[in-house]
């Protein structure tokens, strides 16, 4: 009986031993299905992260490639920049050039004028006068309309020291006169003296019409009282732009006293300026 006993508990034990073995081999089995998914999935990530590498390296490989491109661009443009550069100055230097010339020109043919007399300088003569120290005020050469049709190039004055001059060119239209010109001077001489101050363009006049300057500080030219028929008169600020219409009346004043001012113009007239 004993022995059936043992036997039956032995078989017992067997059948348990078996079962747990079942278990542990279906265990097992679930981790190495486990272990497989993760090591597939850990080689598709490392197959991703090799496509990111390659992309990366392409990538890189484009961004030297450009670096390489930019720098051959910059040094083009650096060789355009400098061409350009030696080219606008170039034509700086002819504009300047063409400018110095043109203006030579014009003093050379001032000189001429001058030297043979023929009386293209329209004015009073340049000397020193008895009278100087006015300020803010605009003179009107009625004296000496222009002669003819032509250009004036550039005016002539005794200056005592450095004057701004507003000059403008005043042509008749029924009982006014219209601005037709307005340009701005500056005069620094060195010493009191005869002075000419050229137009960097001229004055296309027409016969009658008149110079008139403006002077919006110290005028610093002298003048002779009780002789000529300059007409002046005090004027704050310029009131006369370009296009507009002064009336004769504010031109002619009776109640002045009259001057005669070192003042004149000079240029080129289609008839001769008869001596005066």
């Amino acid at each position: 009986m004993r022995w059936i006993f043992l036997f039956i508990l032995a078989a017992l034990t067997t059948m348990g031993c078996a079962s747990n073995c079942q278990n542990v081999q279906m265990e097992l089995n679930t981790c190495q299905a486990t272990l497989a998914d993760q090591d597939f999935i850990i080689k598709k990530q490392e197959s991703a992260m090799r496509q990111k590498d390659q992309k990366i390296a392409e990538q890189q490989e484009t961004i030297e490639n450009m670096g390489t491109d930019i720098a051959e661009l910059n040094r083009q443009l650096n060789i355009i920049t400098n061409e350009k550069g030696r080219y606008d100055e170039r034509i700086r230097d002819i504009a300047t050039s063409v400018r110095e010339f043109i203006k030579q020109q014009m003093r050379d043919n001032r000189n001429f004028l001058t030297n043979i007399a023929l009386e293209d300088f329209i004015g009073n003569e340049l000397i020193e006068r008895a009278h100087v120290g006015d300020e803010k005020m605009i003179i009107v050469n009625v004296t000496h309309p222009v002669p003819s049709g032509g250009q004036i190039n550039g005016i002539g004055g005794y200056f005592t020291g450095p004057a701004d001059i507003v000059v403008k060119l005043l042509r008749p239209v029924g009982n006014d006169y219209v601005v037709i010109y307005n340009k701005e001077l500056r005069i620094e001489p060195e010493a009191p003296g005869k002075n000419y101050i050229d137009f960097d363009s001229p004055f296309i006049v027409k016969k009658g019409d008149i110079i008139a300057y403006y002077f919006p500080g110290p005028v610093n030219v002298p003048y002779d009282s009780n002789i000529g028929t300059n007409t002046y008169s005090r004027m704050r600020s310029d009131q006369y732009g370009h296009g507009d219409r002064i009336a004769a009346a504010n031109i002619w004043q009776n109640k002045e006293i009259n001057r005669k001012y070192s003042l004149n113009y000079y240029g080129i007239f289609y008839t001769r300026v008869d001596s005066e």
